[in-house]
């Protein structure tokens, strides 16, 4: 068999021949490899599934996966709440500390999902509320951010919702569907 040989054999695109008598190559030769990948500006990232180019979240699927996980962090939130009860029913002193306790671990609870959920943003790409909705916060490479770009990314979402919660809707208007946290980032929300 001569392999490049018009007359002959092997004719791929740019893949190597097959070695050690694995499958003959399709009829009509293989496809041409991949070329190119993440385009800046509307492009998509590599790797991320091979099968096309994935859509950008829409802001529906994104506030969902936000109040879920705002109602997973309210839940751990939930023990501290009922122990801050009883330390209002006891009363007195002996309330108060447990009051006090009840409040430590609420915001223990409150917080624990919280870093939960950045870890998962950050490993997975997805927070549990992403998930669930089927979306992904990538970086430009089209891999997962990290701890701590996602940990930023979430501290700078925060701060721009408590300075303008309209602001929180800029991917209703931006091309890319980018959050401005989104962009300080170079992050974008996929369908997954």
């Amino acid at each position: 068999m001569s392999y490049g040989n018009p007359g002959g054999g092997y004719q791929g695109g740019g893949y190597p021949p097959p070695q050690g008598g694995g499958y003959p190559p399709p009829q009509g030769g293989w496809p041409p490899p991949q070329q190119g990948g993440y385009q800046q500006g509307g492009g998509y990232p590599p790797n991320y599934g091979g099968y096309g180019a994935p859509s950008y979240g829409d802001i529906g699927k994104r506030f969902v996966a936000q109040l879920i996980d705002g109602l997973l962090a309210l839940a751990g939130a939930i023990p501290g709440g009922i122990i801050m009860g009883v330390g209002a029913g006891i009363g007195g002193d002996f309330g108060g500390i447990i009051g006090l306790l009840g409040y430590l671990l609420l915001l223990a609870g409150v917080m624990g999902v919280a870093i939960y959920n950045i870890y998962l943003l950050g490993r997975d790409g997805a927070s549990f509320g992403k998930k669930w909705m089927g979306l992904k916060v990538l970086d430009p490479s089209g891999q997962p951010l990290g701890f701590g770009k996602a940990f930023l990314r979430e501290i700078v979402k925060n701060v721009v919702g408590n300075v303008c919660f309209i602001l929180l809707l800029w991917p209703l208007w931006d091309q890319e569907k980018q959050g401005l946290y989104d962009k300080v980032f170079s992050t974008h929300v996929y369908n997954a």
